[in-house]
């Protein structure tokens, strides 16, 4: 009876071993969004975008929300005449809708997003405003967003790879503006340094005499 009861727990402990040891079965990943659209103003209809057709354009755009869908709001709710105008951005797989945000470029303070509680695909997800990235207007532009009079994007003929190009234009439009104030503010701050220090030479050098 000793022996069957050992072998018994020997045979058992080894079918726990081996269900350990099994692969666990795990659920397939979400398909990635393969089609983006965008309504809004200045749109008379839908801009779409086709990650086949335009893979350039696509993934400059996919990074402007691809952080919302599990991002956590650290945005208030701005004030409705320092938006601007919005678009509506929609997230598709093979043209069902999946995720769905409202985008603000032209914010005052920088661009603004805003995440719907209420999704296409029904996932349960929170209601929340977001800091956009400064790049949201120079890559709404590069996609084909009128904004502040920008023109409407032509691709290149024969391909969708020019999107990277304009883009960058834009990016670099928008960073050496940036460096510019950056340099001046720093150009101000040392003729500032060099006006206080000669300042206080001066007044040591009038207490020394004095001395």
């Amino acid at each position: 009876m000793a022996r069957r009861a050992l072998i018994g727990g020997f045979a058992l402990a080894a079918m726990g071993l081996s269900g350990l040891l099994a692969p666990s079965a795990q659920a397939a990943p979400a398909p990635a969004p393969n089609q983006i659209t965008i309504v809004g103003e200045g749109l008379p209809t839908p801009l779409t975008i086709a990650a086949k057709d335009t893979p350039d354009q696509f993934e400059a755009m996919l990074g402007e929300v691809d952080f919302l869908a599990t991002g956590v709001a650290v945005a208030s709710s701005p004030k409705a005449d320092k938006l601007g105008p919005k678009y509506t951005v929609t997230l598709s797989v093979d043209g069902i809708g999946k995720s769905q945000y409202d985008l603000y470029p032209l914010a005052a303070g920088g661009p603004r997003a805003f995440r719907p509680a209420a999704q296409p695909d029904k996932r349960k997800t929170t209601a929340g405003w977001f800091y956009g990235r400064l790049t949201m207007p120079s890559t709404m532009r590069s996609v084909g967003v009128p904004l502040g009079g920008g023109t409407t994007y032509q691709p290149p003929a024969g391909g969708g790879g020019g999107g990277v190009s304009t883009q960058t234009k834009h990016a670099t439009s928008d960073i050496s503006e940036v460096m510019g104030e950056w340099r001046r503010v720093v150009a101000l701050n040392g003729a500032i340094v060099i006006v206080i220090a000669m300042g206080l030479f001066g007044i040591a050098f009038l207490i020394r005499r004095k001395v």
